[in-house]
């Protein structure tokens, strides 16, 4: 089978994958979700204190796995609200809060939780909760930056797993090790972290194992060993597509994609990054799906309750009105007083409907937030397009370039005849080269997803900017690193040195500003 059969089977794989599966989960999710919240009325109904606890825990669960955090925190909070005993259900939910925080990357917050989580384990002799609170210690140090505490934590989280000869734990902390060595890079430290945790992760989750692995392809890839990178990568890919797990396929296809660019194989590298974008255009859509599906059955539910207690609201002042006319027929003087009483349940009522119909109007609210991050996410794939078609304008000229100069080779070895017709063709190619249509469609590209760019560069610039430099300041902005710039340019990396020393100049910039950051955050 050829290549590009391959990667369109792949891709057909996926696409069924996806469509296949997405009823079916959004039907298990709302199914799931309508089980818990009757498990909670009926222990509410019960007045079953652990039971409450327990299913506030499970929806906190529910609702962090399809990302709904703020639904989330608050049954998280709820359960803390309840559960005033310090046991490790407790630690646990400290340290998903902990864990939704960093997600988030509220780190003061992440801390405050992963700190509170460690000491509650100290107090009741929890070992397994000390070893998860350093780990996460030791992943908010890092987000950070801050390395030497970060790796202080992770050793602290991993003498305790050995200690419980935890080998999950083991293989997350020795990957976790792994990936402050890579930001760091010191790459045969982190590859050496990544096998220990490959080892350990054996009996673990595959999704474990498939990050794990695609960690030693990206560090190989690093450190310019692409065979045991790519066979690395390709073995993740396998078990992401064995596991239907369209994130690390995603994942997996876009590491490809960057080590056969870095081996120079550009068309391997486009078609897998092609690959990478359409299973992340799916993934997307499978999320929102979910997330939508979720929030459309949150706002069901939370209607129906509105519902139920307006109507248990009604007939309450229903047997009100039935008491007043009763005591209206007895004694005027307590007639007055009964519907001063009325009155007064009637105020409190309609403050009550009035706190429902707030609430119905923010589960209204997450819908429309839930579709604006569906937006963002669409914009995300159109960057990655973009950036395809920056490679595809490197490769065409690469290609062009090599025919030139082959063609300028043989031109002496033929008759007079030949090699003037050598010469037009040389000249004609170059010509080639030279046209700016794809120079207009890429920029017509990017001025779709940052209008006001060029309009910015323009306003701020000291001295005014040549088209080649504008041109310059838009592939800058694609955070594309000289040699990518030089390749699409058709010229060296030194020119592109030189014409980013003259850009310098005319841009509003101390002598300490990096270039491509200040262009990165117009």
């Amino acid at each position: 089978m050829s290549f590009h059969k391959t990667l369109f089977f792949i891709y057909l794989l996926i696409s069924g994958i996806a469509n296949s599966q997405s009823l079916k989960n959004n039907e298990q999710l709302d199914q799931q979700l309508y089980k818990l919240k009757d498990r909670l009325e009926s222990a509410k109904a019960e007045s079953n204190t652990q039971k409450i606890a327990k299913t506030y825990i499970d929806l906190g669960n529910f609702f962090k796995n399809i990302e709904l955090y703020a639904e989330a925190l608050k049954n998280y909070q709820a359960y803390l609200d309840i559960q005033k005993k310090q046991d490790s259900s407790s630690v646990y939910v400290y340290s998903a809060l902990a864990s939704i925080d960093l997600d988030l990357k509220k780190f003061n917050e992440a801390k405050k939780y992963s700190h509170i989580s460690l000491k509650l384990s100290k107090t009741i002799g929890y070992e397994k909760g000390k070893a998860e609170a350093n780990a996460l210690l030791g992943s908010i140090a890092e987000k950070q930056s801050d390395y030497d505490n970060a790796l202080k934590h992770q050793n602290i989280s991993l003498a305790i797993f050995k200690k419980l000869n935890d080998s999950t734990g083991l293989a997350t902390v020795n990957e976790n090790i792994g990936s402050i060595y890579e930001d760091l890079e010191q790459y045969d430290l982190a590859l050496s972290y990544f096998k220990k945790a490959h080892e350990f992760a054996k009996h673990s989750n595959s999704n474990l194992q498939i990050n794990i692995i695609n960690n030693l392809g990206d560090a190989n890839r690093k450190t310019k060993n692409f065979e045991k990178a790519l066979r690395y990568t390709e073995e993740a890919l396998k078990l992401a597509q064995q596991t239907n797990n369209a994130s690390q396929i995603e994942s997996a296809l876009k590491d490809l994609a960057r080590t056969y660019a870095r081996t120079g194989d550009f068309e391997k590298a486009y078609n897998y990054l092609n690959n990478q974008s359409i299973v992340n255009e799916k993934e997307l859509k499978r999320n929102n799906t979910e997330m939508v599906s979720a929030m459309q059955v949150l706002y069901d539910v939370k209607e129906k309750e509105a519902e139920v207690k307006l109507l248990n609201k009604e007939n309450q002042i229903n047997k009100v009105r039935q008491y007043v006319i009763l005591i209206t027929t007895g004694a005027i003087i307590l007639a007055l007083i009964v519907g001063f009483i009325y009155w007064k349940k009637r105020r409190k009522h309609e403050k009550h409907i009035l706190e429902y119909q707030q609430q119905l109007l923010q589960a209204d609210l997450d819908k429309k937030t839930a579709a604006e991050e569906a937006l963002k996410r669409e914009i995300d794939i159109k960057v990655s397009s973009l950036t395809n078609y920056s490679l595809h304008i490197a490769h065409k000229n690469k290609m062009l370039s090599d025919v030139s100069k082959t063609l300028t080779k043989i031109q002496g070895r033929n008759n007079e005849l030949v090699q003037k017709k050598l010469k037009h063709l040389v000249k004609d190619i170059e010509q080639d080269l030279n046209q700016n249509n794809e120079w207009t469609e890429l920029m017509g590209y990017f001025g779709q997803i940052h209008p006001d760019f060029f309009k910015i560069i323009k306003k701020i610039a000291l001295k005014k900017l040549s088209s080649s430099e504008m041109r310059l300041c838009m592939l800058l902005r694609l955070n594309l690193s000289s040699k990518e710039i030089a390749d699409i340019l058709h010229i060296t990396p030194d020119s592109v040195r030189i014409a980013r020393y003259r850009l310098r100049k005319k841009l509003p910039l101390d002598s300490n500003d990096d270039l491509q950051a200040y262009l990165l955050n117009l």
